[in-house]
């Protein structure tokens, strides 16, 4: 079996490892980077199948792991993010009148939204996870702590068809904390920006 480590060859010392043992001991040695992507005999497959062995490791010719740069992923995470999160917060805004005048898009933009939010509280999350600073982990955790509980208010709110308290929640209470969280991205970014430059 070939194993490869971003095209180069690894091979020796992953010989009589199981797929399990193998995906750790590649993870345990990536220092700054993270896996991004994985392939097994030419096709893309995903860490949870190499942990669980879902193919006989007999079967296996060729494995390529491929990796990312752990502050790349972060940036480009918080750009996308800082492109987002203006689009969701007046998405929410339209919601919220939707759901006043009574607008049967309103339900499908709803949704739009809280899929939006769990993205964000889902990158958040890594990135904040990523940085090594302790100070942002607590902060992201305690932005994410105040979405969740909006977000639990919401949906009280939505499945006894209160749509005007639903409304008032999306236009005063989410659109305030998507502008913290629009605020907290900036600030994300010049961080990663500022240690960027120092390196």
């Amino acid at each position: 079996m070939e194993i490869f480590l971003d095209e180069k060859p690894i091979g020796e010392d992953y010989n009589n490892l199981t797929l399990p043992e193998i995906l750790a001991k590649v993870k345990s040695n990536l220092e700054n980077n993270i896996l991004k992507e994985i392939f097994l005999n030419e096709v893309e497959v995903n860490e949870k199948y190499l942990r669980e062995a879902l193919i006989d490791i007999d079967d296996v010719k060729k494995i390529e792991f491929f990796t990312q740069d752990t502050s790349l992923l972060i940036k480009e995470t918080l750009k996308e993010a800082s492109e987002y999160l203006p689009r969701l917060k007046d998405g929410t805004k339209k919601a919220a009148q939707l759901f006043r005048n009574s607008d049967d898009k309103a339900v499908q933009n709803y949704q739009l939204i809280l899929n939006g939010l769990e993205w964000y509280i889902e990158a958040l999350s890594q990135v904040t996870s990523l940085m090594n600073n302790e100070e942002y982990y607590q902060k992201g955790q305690n932005m994410i702590n105040k979405i969740n509980k909006i977000l639990s208010d919401l949906m009280v709110a939505y499945n006894k068809e209160d749509f005007v308290l639903v409304a008032d929640i999306l236009e005063y209470e989410i659109v305030e904390t998507i502008e913290e969280l629009i605020e907290f991205n900036k600030e994300l970014i010049l961080n990663i920006e500022g240690k960027s430059d120092n390196t």
